[in-house]
């Protein structure tokens, strides 16, 4: 897809024939039935291959699953964990059992709003 912005009210006629452009970018005077414009034509490759997904979307929804559930059962002995334990608790396996969970759900959350067509 090429890039176009009519720049033709930027500058007079004469600095259209004399200016000199920078920045990797190609100028070209198109003329239209109305008006002479000057377009600004961005060096995009027309073979650009679309940007897709790592993961094929037929895995979607089995990823949304699993994740979540693992989330949940992370978030669930994380619960237990903070419930039974009162004296011998530990900051490094709380910080780390909260922080599998919320990436699990995370993830979990992402593959369900892509699997139901919410493309975020």
């Amino acid at each position: 897809m090429v890039a176009l912005k009519c720049i033709n009210s930027v500058l007079s006629t004469k600095e259209r024939k004399t200016k000199t452009w920078e920045f990797g970018v190609i100028y070209r005077r198109v003329r239209s039935r109305r008006s002479d414009s000057l377009l600004l034509v961005s060096e995009m490759s027309q073979s650009a291959k679309p940007i897709s997904s790592p993961v094929p979307e037929s895995l979607y929804p089995t990823l949304a699953v699993f994740m979540l559930a693992i989330g949940l059962v992370v978030t669930a002995s994380f619960l237990i964990y903070e419930a039974t334990s009162r004296k011998n608790r530990s900051l490094a396996k709380e910080l780390t059992s909260g922080a599998v969970a919320s990436v699990f759900l995370g993830f979990g959350s992402l593959f369900l709003l892509l699997a139901s067509g919410v493309y975020v």
